[in-house]
């Protein structure tokens, strides 16, 4: 079997927009250790789904191919697949979560069939001992790896640039300095009971920060319209926040819930906010959020510019 008919499929990873990110990254660092050409595929089981999930994939709609494959590629008759629940027949239908390689990570290495199938995130932790010292991840830090991941491959679409691009100019370029605060509501407090008061923790961060920027805006990113409302009462028109779907039920999850909402426009939202948390000049965020975790990944944040509440 030589690299040309050896791949890996990334599927979809039913959770939250960076979380699904994190399976993908740790999955693309794989096939670089695996020498397998990457391939994704969010189907209908993504969060984020395309409108027609069993045939567009949903990554490719915010991000650029992370090769020059797709699945119907993959779907070969001669073709031999890992783990052996996957078949050429089912490859883009929602499969249940198989975490066959989390249980044995040597096997996913030692692999000899065609295509390897994840639909499992898997933490970069499991596979930082086989990174040789000849790879460019080799002895870095867990974030770090993240980051190499990031900046090789995800790429925006150009349409998603321009959309990002246009409400900067519009609405950010000339009120630096910009702070970027995300705060999660809604379901986030089924993970974390004391959210609450991890949440009143920004108010003094922030408070602080003004007082060495007493003229900076501030780019708020939350799914919450409570907390949206509450911090346009407490800093007025310091606040600048794009009009991303939000909800004001804590019980409810723009990702999970809203079903009359556009899954597209969903991964839309998270991505912009996401984006422009990284054009700001500061940021503060959550060690236990993706959405902070993808901002601090996506920029090397100069050192002490970027604060995550624990």
């Amino acid at each position: 079997m030589n690299q040309n008919n050896c791949f890996l499929l990334i599927k979809s990873w039913k959770c939250g927009f960076w979380s699904a990110m994190e399976h993908v990254s740790g999955q693309l660092l794989v096939a670089e250790l695996t020498n397998r050409t990457p391939v994704t595929f969010w189907g209908a089981d993504s969060l984020y789904a395309s409108e027609r999930p069993l045939v567009k994939d949903a990554f490719t709609m915010y991000f650029l191919p992370v090769s020059d494959y797709t699945v119907y590629d993959l779907e070969k008759e001669n073709y031999t697949f890992y783990s052996s629940k996957w078949n050429r027949g089912n490859l883009r239908l929602p499969g249940k979560l198989d975490f066959t390689g989390m249980q044995n990570i040597p096997n996913i290495f030692n692999s000899s069939e065609n295509v390897l199938v994840s639909n499992v995130h898997i933490s970069v932790l499991y596979f930082i001992q086989w990174i040789k010292k000849n790879h460019p991840a080799f002895g870095l830090e867990f974030h770090d790896i993240h980051r190499y991941i990031y900046k090789k491959y995800f790429k925006l679409q150009p349409y998603l640039s321009a959309e990002i691009e246009d409400f900067y100019q519009k609405n950010m370029k000339n009120k630096h300095s910009i702070l970027g605060v995300h705060i999660r509501g809604t379901d986030k407090i089924d993970e974390f009971p004391n959210l609450n008061q991890l949440n009143d923790l920004y108010r003094i961060e922030i408070d602080n920060y003004l007082k060495n920027y007493p003229r900076a805006s501030i780019f708020l990113l939350t799914d919450s319209e409570n907390i949206l409302e509450q911090y346009k009462e407490l800093y007025g028109n310091k606040i600048i926040h794009t009009n991303a779907i939000r909800t004001s039920n804590d019980q409810i999850s723009v990702h999970n819930g809203l079903s009359l909402h556009s899954k597209r426009q969903k991964g839309i939202d998270i991505i912009k906010d996401t984006y422009l948390a990284t054009k700001c000049d500061h940021f503060i965020g959550a060690n236990y959020s993706n959405v902070s975790l993808a901002i601090l990944r996506l920029k090397d944040w100069k050192k002490g510019t970027i604060t995550l509440i624990q």
